[in-house]
């Protein structure tokens, strides 16, 4: 019986071939991708926020931003980001007001409140990766990050989340 590519790394074997690295790549990617989806959720929680709050709140930690921006960045519709808005409106997190220059465009402004969350969502998010990344060498962490960054950027996803969360 054969290996799977995901018992060929917990032995500390190398894959087979190009389909065995291949799965075994994909394994990692998602094993990593829970990983960080994890903490991010439980940290959210900590901070009664759901995860897609959570994010809203980094993304504005950037600077205001438009409505169609918000939901182009969410990937959702009008009507759904308006909900999103309005639930972080009712906590105080968030405020829409004017666009200057722009009478009829609404942007969407943290609060106080809001930055305060969003950096102490952020603060803590980072610990708790950070405790994740602790078992590396710092040369392995610097090649997680420039594998990373070469992935985002091949896939012209870089801009896709804020450096803030």
């Amino acid at each position: 019986m054969s290996a799977s590519p995901s018992s060929n790394l917990e032995s500390g074997d190398a894959p087979a071939g190009p389909a065995e690295e291949a799965a075994a790549d994909a394994v990692a990617l998602i094993q990593l991708s829970g990983l960080v989806r994890d903490t991010f959720t439980r940290v959210a929680e900590r901070y009664e926020l759901t995860p897609v709050q959570a994010r809203m709140l980094c993304v504005l930690a950037e600077r205001p931003r438009g409505m169609a921006e918000l939901a182009r960045l969410f990937g959702v519709g009008k009507a759904n980001l308006t909900g999103l808005v309005d639930r972080a409106a009712q906590r105080q997190l968030v405020e829409r007001s004017l666009v200057p220059g722009d009478r009829r465009a609404v942007q969407v402004v943290l609060t106080e409140d809001g930055r305060r969350s969003a950096l102490a969502f952020h603060q803590t998010v980072v610990e708790e990766l950070a405790a994740l990344l602790a078992p590396l060498t710092p040369q392995a962490r610097a090649g997680l990050r420039d594998s990373a960054l070469a992935i985002a950027d091949a896939t012209g996803h870089t801009g896709a989340w804020p450096s803030r969360c």
